[in-house]
């Protein structure tokens, strides 16, 4: 047998154990990086472990001017003596708003690929489990990594992920946030939704502009254009999956509003229904700034401060507020561990079977 049949054979060979790997080698440029040359340096060590510092200083001040603010007598019996049925409910509520979270996902990600929605939705399940543990980013390189394996390309990936996230923050900013400033401010609801009307404006045409020159300045470069390509499919042609997603991304800041309530029905008050589904998704904007780790304390701080000027007890809102993200915190933890493993089950038992 010649050398070069040995060399195909040994290269199929590598294909069967690896069917991803040929694969990666053939798109070339499409998964080497955006714009086919070397993916960029990471960040040094001593950046990352200053923006750990920084932001678990800010969590442990914010956390600590929160307990100081409360009687922690009081605070510490009603947060000992929760109530169960609230809670319970709580925890279907906000699988159910995970779930919804994926789905919407999930119809982006179907522009670019047939993948499964039970597949995604694990996929989703296990970034969004990251994501509460870490920076939030974490989980959008974890989602975006898991979509690589699936072969749907980095650019198609963060197009679908950028748009999802648009939507939801535009949802919450000029439809939720206003009516939690008409609810807290003591000032007429006429003047906030005047201000929103401009802010709407506004923003509008700086969109309008900003669509109407992006294919000049995005097709400079082969990265940055396909990308372009990717993010503007959803604006063109059929719109079907991008009005869904708008739909359930509404629908699910209402899900979201109401496992808010029943985290502080457990803490034995009972919020009222709208302003506590407004104040939800206007807090939810501000845990998407980078200044504490997952947005601890800057939730919880700020979630005081507005269910304060609706009359709720300072010591019972602390204590729902807690449920809330302890209940985070234990879901991420075993959601991580056991979609962890049965990926890890899965792709060793998948080689397994090649390998026969």
């Amino acid at each position: 047998m010649s050398k070069s049949a040995e060399a195909d054979k040994d290269e199929n060979r590598d294909q069967q154990r690896d069917p991803g790997q040929a694969m990666k080698r053939d798109e070339g440029a499409e998964n080497a990086g955006l714009d086919g040359k070397e993916v960029q340096p990471k960040r040094p060590k001593w950046q990352k472990i200053f923006s750990f510092i920084f932001r678990f200083a800010v969590s442990v001040v914010l956390l600590l001017w929160i307990f100081k603010s409360v009687d922690l007598g009081i605070f510490a019996d009603v947060v000992v003596s929760p109530n169960i049925l609230p809670i319970i409910a709580m925890i279907g509520f906000s699988l159910f708003y995970v779930f919804l979270g994926g789905l919407k996902l999930w119809i982006l990600f179907r522009d670019f690929s047939p993948i499964s929605m039970r597949l995604f939705i694990g996929y989703f399940f296990l970034a969004g489990s990251i994501g509460s543990l870490a920076p939030a980013i974490f989980g959008d390189f974890t989602l975006i990594g898991l979509a690589k394996q699936s072969q749907i390309p980095v650019h198609k990936s963060i197009s679908a992920i950028l748009v999802d996230r648009f939507i939801t923050l535009v949802i919450a900013l000029f439809i939720f946030t206003p009516f939690t400033l008409i609810f807290v401010l003591p000032v007429k609801s006429t003047y906030v939704l005047a201000v929103t009307a401009i802010s709407v404006a506004l923003f509008g045409g700086l969109l309008c502009i900003s669509v109407r020159f992006a294919p000049f300045l995005f097709g400079k470069f082969s990265a940055t254009k396909r990308f372009w390509e990717s993010f503007s499919i959803f604006f063109k042609g059929d719109r079907t999956n991008l009005y869904t997603n708008i739909f359930i991304s509404s629908f699910r800041g209402i899900v979201s509003g109401i496992t808010l309530i029943l985290a502080l029905m457990a803490a034995n008050i009972t919020p009222p229904f709208i302003p506590t589904i407004c104040i939800a998704n206007s807090l939810s904007i501000l845990t998407h700034i980078p200044v504490s780790l997952s947005g601890l304390g800057v939730f919880e701080g700020s979630g005081l401060i507005l269910f304060e000027t609706l009359g709720l007890n300072r010591e019972q809102v602390l204590a729902g507020l807690l449920y809330h993200r302890m209940y985070i915190i234990v879901w991420a933890f075993l959601t991580s561990l056991v979609l962890t493993l049965i990926f890890a089950i899965k792709r060793h038992s998948g080689h397994h079977d090649v390998n026969e």
